[in-house]
């Protein structure tokens, strides 16, 4: 089992790389010796998991094979996908889905309004907890996941500018779990905002997270109670449809 945790633990840092990585740097990065790092690439390699070439190792075509069968067959993105074309066709802004993996959230669904977004949203790529969307993931976790995952951090910076103390981005953090839904600007992106609420089981477990994105200019603070109401629905009606 160990050897599967850490065939896993070189994946990930090879998702999240964003760029090819020597050898030497897949040992650091996973704290695996270089001759452990070295045979579990050589296996990831020969099932095409893994692919090699004068820059690096990055992740290989299997992985992309097996995202799409994720896509194609996970029974959250399929009932949500409906839900998304209907929001995005109401408000004209961009929809979609977010699952929580680990101290992330992944994309699993996107579907464009009739504004398209000026910045990349990418469906599969990795995203913090701690900023836009992720933040109703984080409002619903009990305080010790919330510790886990937010770790050593003091204060919250945005791309827009903004600081805020980590004592006073828990209590945003709760006002968010109350409300039952969060409002985003100039967070990961300066200029974008987004609304996002959660999708509950029957059970109240929280399956994934519903999200509209946009410019400033258009979810502007006039729409925002349309936007919100909208959200909140479609995220209900996810939760509705996995039932």
């Amino acid at each position: 089992m160990r050897s599967v945790e850490r065939a896993f633990d070189v994946l990930d840092l090879l998702s999240d790389s964003g760029r090819p990585l020597r050898l030497a740097e897949v040992g650091r990065g996973t704290g695996l010796h270089i001759a452990t790092a070295q045979r579990i690439l050589r296996v990831l390699e020969a099932r095409n998991y893994v692919a090699q070439d004068s820059a690096g190792y990055s992740v290989g075509a299997a992985a992309l094979a097996a995202a799409q069968s994720f896509l194609v067959g996970n029974h959250l993105v399929l009932t949500a996908t409906p839900v998304l074309q209907e929001l995005a066709a109401a408000l004209g802004l961009t929809a979609s889905l977010s699952v929580r993996v680990g101290a992330a959230r992944v994309l699993v669904a996107r579907v464009e309004g009739s504004t398209p977004l000026r910045y990349q949203l990418p469906v599969g790529g990795r995203l913090p907890l701690h900023l836009g969307a992720g933040k109703v993931f984080l409002a619903h976790m009990d305080e010790a996941d919330r510790d886990e995952v937010l770790g050593a951090m003091e204060k919250i910076e945005t791309a827009g500018g903004a600081v805020i103390p980590i004592a006073e981005y828990k209590v945003l953090l709760d006002e968010i779990a109350v409300r039952g839904y969060a409002v985003s600007s100039n967070e990961r992106v300066v200029g974008a905002v987004s609304v996002s609420a959660p999708v509950r089981s029957r059970e109240g477990e929280l399956l994934g997270v519903v999200q509209v994105s946009g410019a400033e200019e258009d979810l502007s603070p006039e729409r925002m109670a349309e936007v919100t109401r909208e959200v909140i629905n479609a995220g209900a009606s996810i939760a509705a449809r996995t039932r």
